[in-house]
């Protein structure tokens, strides 16, 4: 009666396996797990890989050492195999079932209970299975330890349950996103829990003899650092947060409605796959320093960290596995076809045909060829820019997503020749559109090669000569965006160049306006004033709208002629007067602004002069500036002529401003606005002296002459 008393004591002061009451965070309890994950011998990696065919639908297994197909028996497998240690565990219809990897040997079968597999693994005898139902506060899941062919013991939890491991003794269970407990494999009792604070826990797993906790977000080894409940103060790598082609998961997401994918499902041939490897206690890299993209036909080895390009390798059929290994990457295509990529090099180190349609393959991590030397050689950088642009250029219509990724790395080399690689997929009308405006793109942003834009700026379309007009438009983009000034010229017989196509014109305006050339000025005036009252297409429009903004720009007061002339053509389009009349108001702001603060300038210089002329004692004779009231003084022997000159004009002025620039008392230059009053006004302006001022200094001065 005392030993019962006794077992239900004891019973009562230990919670049951994921119970609500077990502590997290134990310190002695989690030093005790890392300490037994630390002690657990080292896994024997099996070589075998499993697949599916497409229908009728078969299992098989290929032994990758081997290198051959080891056993092959029907399956309607709902999703794609697991492999857990000795035995590939499928979910089909209502049963779990676990089969031996060299035989095909059916171990065990169990019922799902409804329930979804979402996460196997296994080591000699013992296979731990999970299986969920239900989302939220509405989830649940079975863990279950498989001994041989028999259910050792299963542990039930109201929570989503993830990928777990085997480690040695011990049972590694992620739950929740924050929670991994760890059980017993003798019992399933409950011994350490770790709840984390800075991390999604979804998976537990074991990569070359280390135990490693993660999700989507990032992976962390499972060190004595993880005490204080952060996964990421010890050695963790985050997942790229950068969108790859078909946004592949860094790892599964096992709290998805669906976790786990059917085997024709398209995440099948597009994926993302990498093996953790130390670099030491607070670092984790990846093994051959990639991070796989597989896209259908195409494997990316990129850098972790900045996915900056390592290799591609294209394959001539579509890939259907891809699995991260030490020393490259095992692949599989749909024809059954097995093969090693080497991690430095890309290069095929080996292949088998296997000619049997399969629609997925799960690879090992382990267990491949051991690749001599490094596997050849990383591609120096011209190798390199071929295989990004023979990615760009693949015509398979699904790969769309991935040729706009090897657009974005080919943007990145510092090569001439990748400038003119994406110049000729900027033109290539045969390309598909969203490539060919990714390369077009890319192009404003290249600091080499500028000699190629320039030299396809020179070509224009020519029907004799067999010649069709450049990308005119994204050069010109690219060269206002380098500066490029050797542009302009070429830019300008484009404009005028009646071949050059209708949309590509409002981008050479734009890029003559921000080159800052005075010298496309008279250009961009004639074609105004050329086509203002006649604008052929919505393009042609919307060139004319931007020249008034771009002459102003580039001339200042002297495009206020052209503006005047267009703004009051009553024939012109409407539209186009409108814009010529913002410019004007512009040039008057301009000007407006431009005067005050010469005001401002010069108010400030007399009374600095004043401060001087008080400093150094008597005021002197000369005045210390050329002010309005001197200018109206000297001019007035001459005024009435001047205002005969504005009385006569043709058509009629009310007034005319004048710029003039005066030093010692010589007038060195006279502008009058409206320039028809010009050859009146500058001989009477000039005939008159001007007094010396106290500080001998250029000035600039305006004045208006009244009708």
């Amino acid at each position: 009666m005392l030993a019962c008393a006794t077992w239900c004591s004891a019973c009562a002061a230990t919670p049951a396996a994921f119970s609500a009451r077990y502590p997290d965070n134990v310190e002695d309890d989690l030093a005790l797990l890392v300490q037994r994950v630390q002690s657990a011998p080292p896994r024997t990696e099996a070589s075998i890989a499993v697949g599916v065919t497409a229908a009728p639908k078969q299992l098989y297994a290929y032994d990758l050492a081997a290198k051959h197909v080891l056993w092959r028996l029907p399956s309607e497998t709902r999703f794609a195999p697991l492999l857990a240690g000795e035995v590939v565990v499928t979910q089909e219809a209502n049963k779990v079932v676990g089969r031996e990897q060299t035989t095909g040997q059916t171990r065990f079968s169990i019922d799902s209970a409804g329930m979804t597999l979402n996460g196997a693994d296994g080591e000699g005898q013992n296979v731990v299975l999970v299986l969920t139902t239900g989302a939220g506060t509405y989830a649940k899941s079975n863990v279950l330890l498989m001994q041989g062919g028999a259910v050792r013991w299963k542990r039930q939890l109201n929570a989503s349950a993830g990928s777990a491991a085997l480690v040695g003794k011990v049972v590694l269970v992620p739950w929740s996103g924050q929670y991994l407990s760890a059980l017993t494999i003798a019992d399933g009792n409950e011994f350490a829990r770790l709840r984390v604070h800075d991390a999604v826990l979804g998976h537990a797993f074991v990569a070359q003899g280390k135990a490693f906790l993660g999700s989507e977000h990032g992976v962390g080894q499972l060190t004595q650092e993880i005490v204080s409940g952060k996964l990421q103060t010890g050695a963790y790598l985050a997942a790229p947060t950068d969108d790859l082609p078909g946004r592949p998961l860094f790892m599964r997401d096992v709290y998805a409605t669906t976790p786990m994918a059917a085997p024709e499902s398209a995440q099948n041939r597009i994926r993302m796959t990498w093996l953790p490897a130390l670099r030491d206690a607070h670092h984790i890299e990846l093994a051959g320093g990639n991070l796989y993209l597989m896209f259908y036909r195409f494997v990316f080895a990129l850098h972790p960290g900045n996915l900056s390009l390592h290799w591609v390798y294209a394959h001539d059929r579509d890939l259907v596995g891809a699995r991260a290994q030490p020393d490259g990457l095992a692949i599989a295509d749909v024809h059954g076809g097995v093969g090693f990529l080497a991690a430095r090099s890309g290069q095929r180190v080996w292949f088998e045909d296997g000619a049997q349609p399969t629609v997925d393959m799960e690879l090992p991590t382990a267990g491949g060829p051991q690749v001599s030397g490094d596997g050849g050689n990383a591609p120096d950088p011209d190798a390199l820019r071929k295989q990004l642009l023979a990615a760009a250029q693949d015509a398979d219509a699904r790969l769309v997503p991935m040729r706009l990724l090897a657009v974005e790395l080919l943007a990145k080399l510092d090569d001439e020749k990748a400038t003119a690689n994406l110049l000729g997929l900027c033109e290539d009308e045969r390309t598909t559109a969203p490539v060919r405006k990714a390369a077009c793109t890319a192009l404003q942003e290249r600091k080499s090669g500028t000699e190629h834009l320039l030299a396809a700026l020179e070509r224009h379309a020519a029907y004799l000569e067999g010649t069709t007009a450049p990308p005119v438009g994204a050069l010109a983009k690219a060269a206002a965006a380098q500066q490029e000034k050797r542009a302009v010229p070429l830019l300008i017989a484009h404009l005028n160049d009646p071949a050059t196509p209708p949309q590509t014109l409002p981008a050479v305006v734009s890029a003559l306006a921000d080159l800052g050339d005075t010298g496309a000025a008279p250009s961009l005036a004639t074609f105004l004033r050329f086509y203002h009252a006649d604008p052929v297409d919505e393009y042609v429009a919307r060139t004319l709208e931007l020249i008034p903004d771009a002459l102003v720009k580039l001339q200042g007061p002297a495009a206020r002629e052209t503006l005047v002339a267009v703004a009051d053509d009553t024939i012109g389009t409407g539209t186009v007067r409108d814009r010529a009349k913002r410019a004007l108001a512009a040039l008057d702001d301009q000007t407006k602004a431009a005067e005050k603060n010469e005001d401002a300038q010069r108010l400030a210089e007399e009374q600095e002069a004043a401060k001087l002329e008080a400093a150094s004692g008597p005021k002197r004779q000369q005045p210390a500036h050329i002010t309005v009231d001197i200018i109206k003084e000297t001019l007035l022997p001459v005024r009435q002529q001047l205002q005969s000159c504005v009385q006569k004009a043709k058509p009629e002025t009310f007034q005319a401003r004048l710029v003039l620039v005066i030093e010692d008392g010589q007038v060195l230059m006279v502008s009058v606005m409206p320039e028809h009053l010009q050859s009146c006004i500058e001989p009477l302006i000039r005939s008159r002296p001007f007094p010396t001022t106290q500080i001998s200094k250029r000035e600039r001065l305006s004045y208006t002459i009244k009708r």
